[in-house]
């Protein structure tokens, strides 16, 4: 079966990276919520950004070859995008399905302390 999740990267341009997750719908609030806290000290550097928010989400799978793919497509082709859900990161105005990155990573804050409590 499978919890596939697709993260769309978007940096204004006519292009956007995708990267896919076969298991990662469960628990994508939260890890993306790290994966941005990890990455935030390169947040104007677009592809650096990326990079390390991906390799967060892949951190201890890195070697598998499966479970994960990343890919280009074109900035408007998230119509055409196969996996149950899609989450959308725009790097200009820093938000993620339209939420302030503050925002998004203040709520995995918040579910991470429920979470301990």
């Amino acid at each position: 079966m499978g919890a596939r999740i697709n993260f769309v990267f978007n940096d204004g341009t006519d292009h956007a990276v995708g990267f896919y997750s076969h298991w990662g719908a469960d628990t994508w609030q939260e890890d993306l919520a790290n994966a941005i806290r990890h990455a935030e000290p390169r947040l104007g550097d677009y592809s650096y950004w990326t990079r390390m928010v991906i390799s967060y989400l892949i951190q201890d799978e890195v070697l598998q070859d499966t479970g994960y793919g990343i890919f280009a497509m074109g900035a408007d082709d998230v119509a055409i995008l196969w996996a149950t859900e899609n989450v959308h990161i725009d790097l200009v105005n820093k938000t993620v399905n339209g939420v302030s990155f503050d925002t998004f990573c203040n709520y995995g804050i918040a579910l991470d302390n429920y979470r301990n409590a």
